[in-house]
Formats: C-alpha cells, structure tokens, sequence
C-alpha cells in the first residue's frame, strides 16, 4: 500500500512539473495565427489548468514549491521501509549471537531477560521464516521485527504463548502469515531447548482491541499476531498452533 500511494505521488508530481513549466506562447505566435480560423474547440480542464498557469507566474511557483514537497514525501514512503530493513537486519545479527551465549542461557533459566534481549527463534519452513524473537512488544522492541507478549508464558511452556511480528516494516517476518495452512509447523529454539508446534485452522482476523487471543489456553498454544491488512493498522491476523513436539526442558 504503502509503495503504490508513493508512486501515484510522483506520477502526480512529474505531470505538475511539466504544466508548470510549459512555456507561454510568445506574442509573435499570436500574431501568426490565422485572423479567420475557426472557434477553437474545447480543450478541456487540462488546457484550461495549463493557461491558468501561464498567466499567473505565482501559481506556477507555488506548484512546483508543492511538487517538490510531494516529491520528497513519496521519497520518504518509498525509503522508509527499506531502512528499516537494513535497521532489523542489523539488529538480528546482534541477537543472533546474543542468543547462543551462557549469560543469556541463565537470565531465560532465571526468567530475567531483559526487554529487547534475544529470547527464542521461530522457524517457519512454509513461509522462510527464520529470525530472532525478542522479548517485549514495546515499539522499541519489536525493531528487532518480532516479540513475545511479556505477560504470556515462555516459549514451549503450558499455556498460550504469545508472539507479535511487524509484516510491512523491519524486516517484515510475517509478512506472508495469511499463506499458512493447516498441517504447516512452526519451531522455537530457545535458549535451553527447542519445541515444535502445529496449526490447526486457517489464520483468522480480529479487531485491535480484542485480546482473548492472546488470552490464557488450557492445551498450551502459540498465537502469532501481525497487522492485517497489510500496510494497516486497521486489524490484527491471528495464526494459532498447537505444541506437538518436545517441549523445552527446565
């Protein structure tokens, strides 16, 4: 959504600059015309919009002040995503190794990890999905492109485990989330083991505000939560699976 509306903004953008820049007819180009021609036809809102400018210098400015400021705003929608990518992929190769090192092994046996601190990965083989869950949904945290609900259980625990992913933005790792079906698996690997779980039904939307998703589950689950639909904040997708392998010891 986001990179359409950019490129509607500079199409609109180039077509203001060329009216805006057309040259006026000259008084010698007047002259030259026929005395005895025929009425003109209408040329329509374009032709009028072009004469308009022609004979006021300071629309002519004024327009290209705003194609300017639309050209730059559609620069920044276009751009603004693809920072954030190379900004979460940054972020993952910290996390990366911040995952595997003893001092995290302790705080996640000691259930201190930190908000932002590297807590588990998810795969997702139907998807590609391989990145590093931290903890916390704080806007902060979730820079780093998915985070687990803090007030959920633990990654392969009992209960509803609970995890939120950017799906436009920051490396958008779950950007395909609606393509999963049924029968398809996701992996936690966690800093003290690993647990593999199975959807069950087909992802499904829900409002913003509601939060039973994310709610405590007697068969111990994991809920994946993105934004729906893409590039809106409109609605929330929701994919749930059940835990079917092992699950992390203590």
């Amino acid at each position: 959504m986001i990179e359409v509306v950019a490129v509607a903004l500079v199409a609109t953008v180039l077509v203001a600059l060329v009216a805006a820049q057309r040259r006026p007819r000259s008084t010698a180009d007047v002259l030259a015309a026929p005395s005895a021609a025929a009425p003109a036809p209408d040329r329509g809102v374009e032709a009028r919009i072009v004469d308009y400018l022609r004979r006021r210098p300071w629309a002519r400015r004024g327009l290209s002040f705003a194609s300017v400021a639309l050209l730059l705003g559609a620069v920044v929608m276009l751009g603004w995503p693809f920072w954030t990518n190379l900004y979460q992929s940054r972020v993952q190769s910290q996390l990366d190794r911040q995952l595997v090192s003893p001092e995290l092994q302790q705080a996640y046996r000691d259930r201190r990890v930190g908000t932002g601190d590297a807590l588990t990965r998810i795969k997702i083989p139907a998807i590609d999905i391989d990145v590093v869950v931290v903890e916390g949904t704080t806007a902060s945290a979730l820079r780093a492109g998915a985070g687990h609900y803090p007030t959920t259980p633990l990654p392969c625990e009992p209960g509803n485990v609970a995890i939120a992913g950017h799906r436009t933005t920051f490396g958008r790792p779950f950007h395909n989330l609606d393509r999963l079906k049924p029968g398809d698996q996701i992996v936690l690997e966690t800093p003290v083991g690993s647990c593999t779980y199975e959807i069950r039904k087909d992802p499904f939307v829900v409002s913003p505000t509601n939060l039973s998703v994310v709610g405590p589950t007697m068969e111990p689950t994991l809920t994946l939560t993105t934004c729906h639909p893409k590039g809106s904040a409109a609605q929330r997708l929701i994919v749930q699976a059940v835990l079917v392998g092992p699950a992390a010891p203590a």
